[in-house]
């Protein structure tokens, strides 16, 4: 899982279209091997309620998504969830729509391993709901977006 702290109005980050992708610039889908059902979903940042509620309507489609609706140490970020295994030594990137441009003008920022979590090291905190000490292991693992890392106007901001 990744998590992502901006001040930017919710409307303005949904327009930047925030997507995790791999080091061909592929966006990455998330994927339940074996289920035999469409579990594949692209990894579009999502506001945590947003996360909550797609995540929650997708338990309809297979019981394993209810384990996504535990995340409440992300209350407040955006967050993606994909395969950490999978990525854990390859270069990952957020991107997003440059919002000045009619074209689809993208820009990139790395993902740094320090901020990647790894859901299975808190598979006990999570189960026993443990909120407030997941927010204290994983202060330090954010991926923080102003206005300027955006590459927005100030008066676009809401900080």
């Amino acid at each position: 899982m990744i998590m992502l702290k901006t001040a930017v109005a919710r409307e303005l980050a949904y327009k930047l279209n925030p997507v995790l992708v791999d080091e061909t610039k592929k966006v990455i889908i998330d994927t339940m091997f074996g289920t035999g059902k469409p579990t594949y979903d692209s990894c579009n940042f999502l506001h945590y309620d947003d996360f909550a509620k797609y995540r929650t309507a997708k338990i309809a489609v297979h019981r394993w998504y209810q384990y996504d609706t535990v995340y409440h140490f992300a209350e407040g970020m955006y967050i993606v969830k994909y395969n950490f295994c999978k990525y854990r030594d390859k270069k990952i990137y957020l991107r997003y729509t440059d919002p000045y441009t009619n074209s689809m003008l993208y820009h990139y920022v790395e993902i740094s391993q320090n901020i990647r979590i790894h859901l299975h090291n808190y598979s006990n905190q999570l189960f026993n709901n443990e909120t407030d000490e997941i927010k204290t292991d994983l202060k330090n693992s954010l991926l923080v977006m102003d206005c300027e890392n955006w590459k927005l106007r100030k008066e676009d901001c809401k900080e």
